[in-house]
C-alpha cells in the first residue's frame, strides 16, 4: 500500500514570504517605535540635569542606567531582525540590523565617554569669600570699615625713581 506524499502545506522547506507592503509597513512601524523609545531614554537623561531652582546646580545622572535601557532597545531590534529574517521580510530585517548596529555604536561610544569622564580629575572650585569686603581704596581712617583696622596710605614714588619690590 503506497501512501500519497504529504501536501505542500505541511512541507517545512516551503516558507511563506511576507508581502512587500507588510514588510515595509512593519519596518517603518518598528523603526518609529524604537526611535521614540531611544528619544525618551535620552530625554529623561537630559532632564535629570535640569533644575528649575537657580540657586542649585544640577548635573545629569550617570549614563550607565540609561545605556542599559538603550541596550535593551538594541536587543529587541536584534530579536525583531531574527523574526523578520525567518519570515523572509527582507526590508524589516535589514532596517532592524542597521538600528541594532547604531545602538551598539552609540552605547559603546557613550560608555567610553562616561568612563573617561569618571577618571578625569576635576579641579576643586575656588573658595567663595563670604566675609567683609575689606579695605577700600583711599586714605581715610574709615577706609577699612567694620574691620577696626586703618590702612596706611602707600607712599607715592617719584617718576625718576625705579620701582622697588
Amino acid at each position: 500500500m503506497d501512501l500519497p506524499p504529504a501536501p505542500a502545506a505541511f512541507d517545512d522547506s516551503v516558507r511563506p514570504r511576507a508581502g512587500r507592503g507588510a514588510d515595509v509597513g512593519t519596518a517603518v512601524g518598528l523603526l518609529l517605535l524604537e526611535v521614540l523609545a531611544l528619544s525618551g531614554i535620552f530625554g529623561v537623561w537630559l532632564m535629570s540635569g535640569v533644575s528649575l531652582d537657580p540657586s542649585k546646580r544640577a548635573s545629569p545622572d550617570p549614563l550607565e542606567g540609561y545605556l542599559l535601557a538603550a541596550g535593551v532597545v538594541g536587543t529587541l531590534a536584534v530579536v525583531a531582525a531574527v523574526i523578520a529574517a525567518r519570515s523572509r521580510a527582507v526590508v524589516t530585517a535589514w532596517i532592524q540590523c542597521f538600528l541594532a548596529l547604531v545602538v551598539v555604536a552609540g552605547v559603546t561610544g557613550s560608555m567610553a565617554v562616561q568612563r573617561h569622564e569618571n577618571h578625569t580629575e576635576h579641579p576643586t572650585p575656588l573658595p567663595v569669600f563670604t566675609g567683609e569686603a575689606g579695605c577700600r581704596s583711599g586714605g581715610d581712617t574709615n577706609e577699612c570699615a567694620g574691620t577696626g583696622a586703618e590702612s596706611r596710605p602707600r607712599p607715592r614714588r617719584r617718576p625718576e625713581e625705579p620701582l622697588r619690590g
